[in-house]
């Protein structure tokens, strides 16, 4: 994509913003919306991240490749409420997780090792560290 075509559609975009910002609270605009504090500012985006924003696989590829290890994990705490190995998922009723601003709730995690399921036991109380990949939230360790 030619350089020109990408800041083309920066200014676009800024130059919509004010539009945006008058057109009152879009909290409910979405149920997938992204929480404020990740939405994206494209006035602080850089052009290397342009290739994400426009579609560019390749580019998309080295971005989750060189993200993985920068991942912030995040910590709850709570009760395990069900355990399916064949899915390789883990629900808990957690309480709050400050670093995400979310309130105490119950939900399914993905667990990529087998072997924290021999922890999380349904009816146990359980601490994990979690992060975000792609839609899904992984367990990354149990303690």
């Amino acid at each position: 994509m030619k350089l020109s075509t990408a800041l083309s559609l920066i200014i676009a975009i800024s130059a919509s913003s004010p539009a945006f910002a008058q057109s009152g609270n879009m909290k409910d605009m979405s149920a997938t919306s992204p929480a404020p504090a990740q939405s994206m500012n494209m006035r602080n985006m850089d052009m290397k991240n342009m290739g994400m924003l426009m579609g560019d696989n390749k580019n998309i590829a080295k971005m989750g490749q060189a993200a993985t290890p920068n991942m912030q994990t995040h910590t709850a705490t709570g009760v395990v409420m069900a355990s399916d190995t064949s899915k390789g998922t883990v629900t808990i009723a957690h309480g709050p997780v400050a670093s995400l601003k979310w309130p105490a709730m119950t939900m399914t995690f993905t667990v990529k090792d087998k072997t924290f399921f021999d922890k999380l036991v349904v009816g146990n109380k359980a601490s994990i560290e979690f992060l975000q990949q792609g839609a899904d939230y992984v367990v990354a360790a149990v303690k």
